[in-house]
């Protein structure tokens, strides 16, 4: 096994433990603080808190989103493996809507 796989096995490892939920929450909890930061240099408009404020905060807005992608991947890759507070039907609906059920009801 070479460095490159198993650092890929282990970032994926570390990847499914955590929730859809909680990257979702970080990414917005992240994308808040970069817009307070942004909405100091409207408070405070001196040249260079305004430019601290747009740089810095494009680097949190940039990390926020790079989290939501990293949700969706996460969440993508776990298929129809969810945690218990994955959003989305629960497992009895998704189970229910089978070609089976739908040919025996019509």
């Amino acid at each position: 096994m070479s460095i490159r796989e198993r650092f890929r096995n282990t970032l994926l490892s570390r990847l499914r433990r955590h929730s859809v939920i909680s990257l979702a929450r970080l990414a917005c909890w992240v994308a808040l603080v970069g817009l307070a930061t942004m909405a100091a240099s409207i408070l405070n408009p001196a040249p260079l808190i305004v430019i601290f404020a747009m740089s810095v905060g494009q680097v949190i807005g940039i990390v926020a989103f790079l989290c939501f992608l990293l949700s969706i991947l996460v969440d993508v890759m776990r298929g129809t493996d969810h945690s218990p507070d994955a959003p989305g039907p629960a497992q009895r609906l998704r189970e229910s809507s089978s070609p089976r059920d739908v040919a025996d009801s019509t």
